[in-house]
């Protein structure tokens, strides 16, 4: 067991000192299944998580972004997975058997995944965020930027599917196997503050308020800064960055510290099919200054909004990223010691 750590951390070394870590990208997923994994060395729920994965959750934790391997040439055409992978940590899953259950995948929960379809299209893309506005105080059903898809519904779903039942449309999730990977990934994205919380900004760069009573769809969806996919700081764009830590952070992480703080983590309260909204609701609240403190000037012709920051904002984001992917370990640890005993 220590040995088979040990490579894994090795590994993990490796990766950061040939390319970019990514927090809730492929390296920051990693780290949150690695954390689960530790917190559940040894008990029966790792046993049981075992039997169905066949691995770990470190390694099944990017099965879900590796999905996004599979598309179309064009509208209609057969989905093939491209063979390449988005990462390199998909290289696990770059066997026959392994790419025909991500193809399986994508077909159930896709129309079609073309060149530049939307996410309503390739549906499954969609199943990893909800857009709640910083106005608001917590997720809910029903505001801006939520749907009966978004990812505080798929965790749900694959929850349903763990403790034995179909999963609620539009999801298609067939095996306790599949949920089980999906949810090793959506953990993570829950905990990815743009993942969960989108400035709607009005052409002068000013706050816009979605949910407030008759406002035009149209004008809703061109105020969304599509979790700061949008919203550019210098060259890059605000979720991205969002997405990326330094690689140490990463290594440390999973070396120990990680679990270390993870057993300190609160235990979540209320019942089972209320903590996915708990959890995006204090994202949600955590993630507030992410866009707090920025400054955004007016709508570019191309549909961005530029920002600035002051000059502690990376140092700060470093310190809510580190906060939020051992909080997702936690509590992927404790949703699989709920529902796998």
């Amino acid at each position: 067991m220590r040995v088979h750590f040990l490579s894994r951390l090795l590994a993990a070394c490796v990766l950061v000192s040939s390319a970019a870590a990514q927090a809730f990208g492929p390296h920051g997923h990693q780290t949150v299944g690695g954390i689960a994994d530790q917190l559940l060395a040894g008990s029966s729920t790792a046993k049981a998580v075992r039997a169905v994965l066949g691995s770990n959750l470190q390694t099944a934790s990017v099965w879900a972004d590796c999905a996004k391997g599979v598309g179309q040439v064009k509208a209609g055409a057969p989905f093939a997975y491209d063979g390449s992978g988005p990462y390199p940590e998909c290289d696990y899953y770059e066997n026959p058997a392994s790419q025909a259950a991500l193809v399986a995948f994508v077909k159930r929960n896709a129309k079609s995944c073309y060149s530049n379809s939307s996410d309503e299209v390739c549906r499954h893309k969609s199943y990893h965020y909800t857009d709640i506005s910083p106005l608001r105080e917590a997720y809910a059903p029903g505001l801006a930027g939520s749907s009966d898809h978004d990812i505080v519904h798929a965790v749900n779903a694959c929850i349903r599917v763990l403790q034995g039942q179909d999963a609620p449309a539009p999801f298609n999730i067939r095996s306790k196997k599949e949920a089980l990977r999906l949810l090793a990934h959506y953990l993570g994205d829950l905990h990815q503050p743009l993942h969960v919380v989108s400035a709607y900004l009005d052409p002068a760069g000013l706050s816009f308020d979605p949910d407030q009573p008759g406002q035009d769809p149209k004008r809703v969806a061109k105020a969304s800064t599509k979790g700061g996919n949008l919203i550019l700081l210098g060259s890059s764009k605000l979720h991205g960055l969002w997405d990326s830590i330094p690689g140490p952070l990463t290594v440390k992480l999973l070396a120990g510290e990680g679990a270390s703080e993870a057993r300190q983590v609160s235990a979540t309260p209320g019942p089972l099919d209320e903590w996915a909204e708990r959890w995006a609701s204090d994202t949600l609240q955590s993630g507030l200054p992410a866009l707090a403190a920025l400054k955004f000037g007016p709508q570019n012709p191309d549909g961005r909004w530029k920002a600035s920051h002051g000059s502690s904002y990376s140092r700060e984001r470093s310190a809510l990223q580190r906060a939020q992917i051992i909080k997702a370990g936690a509590r992927l640890a404790e949703l699989l010691r709920a529902v796998m005993p």
